[in-house]
């Protein structure tokens, strides 16, 4: 597994992969996104000095996403993995890595992180990664035209 800069090269795959049903369920991209638009996201995003994102390989295949928004000294992550590669670690193993890269290079105090309260598999990834409920900050959150329950997480640098 390695994380690796996105490319516009790789717009094709992100807006497909976020179709996927299982995604859009826990996912804030709108199963409309085009490749176009994450284009457009990729190189806005690519030198902007509050956030980050990464893909996710595996063996040379794109597995999934890892981003971060900072605001206020608090680094905001996200995170997604494909179908095919769901299952082996790999979003655990991607967010460890990310959450190090974080704090090594961007000033941060804390890395927050929020999941719909039935996604289990994202809530055992974060506690896998080293982070920890923070209940204070559970809420319910409009995403695409829905209220969402979500719970909240963090970790301290």
């Amino acid at each position: 597994m390695r994380l690796r800069e996105w490319t516009v090269e790789d717009a094709a795959w992100y807006a497909e992969a976020t179709r996927d049903p299982e995604v859009q369920r826990y996912t804030a991209d709108p199963p409309t996104l085009t490749e176009e638009q994450v284009a457009a996201a990729i190189e806005t995003r690519r030198d902007h000095p509050s956030a980050k994102s990464f893909c996710i390989e595996d063996e040379g295949e794109r597995c999934g996403n890892v981003a971060v928004d900072v605001e206020d000294g608090i680094g905001h992550v996200s995170y997604l993995v494909a179908a095919p590669a769901r299952g082996k670690g790999l979003a655990t193993k991607a967010l460890s890595e990310f959450v190090a890269w974080i704090f090594a290079n961007r000033e941060v105090t804390e890395v927050r992180l929020w999941a719909h309260r039935d996604n289990t598999g994202s809530r055992k990834v974060a506690e896998r990664a080293g982070f920890v409920r923070d209940p204070d900050r559970d809420a319910d959150r409009e995403i695409k035209g829905s209220i969402w329950p979500t719970v909240a997480y963090r970790l301290s640098g």
